[in-house]
């Protein structure tokens, strides 16, 4: 092998060792990180409850509305009915004929 491969492997296996022989213990990271992850997942837990919660209300405001929309429309055209009859109703009579007199 050449000299600069050799050279690169010698820095690469310094470096491995001295990350390994630092001896610090990652063990109490990890599990803060387990930890936090965990409580992140029971807040998630809790948002998409309250979406599901929300999607349904809104289902149910939506019904409702198109309730009262359909019952608006009925009371509408109700209402029409009545001010078309009233209207009739208030009409003045036409005034009957009289039939021309035979006394001419």
């Amino acid at each position: 092998m050449s000299r600069n491969v050799w050279g690169w492997l010698l820095v690469a296996g310094a470096l491995t060792a001295a990350g390994c022989a630092t001896g610090r213990d990652y063990q109490a990271d990890i599990d803060a990180l387990n930890s936090k992850v965990t409580a992140l997942q029971g807040l998630i837990s809790q948002k998409d409850e309250e979406i599901e919660k929300l999607k349904n209300e809104t289902r149910e405001e939506s019904a409702a509305r198109m309730q009262a929309e359909n019952e608006r429309r009925r009371l509408s055209e109700k209402l029409g009915a009545a001010l078309a009859e009233l209207e009739e109703r208030n009409r003045p009579a036409s005034r009957p004929q009289i039939p021309d007199s035979d006394l001419k």
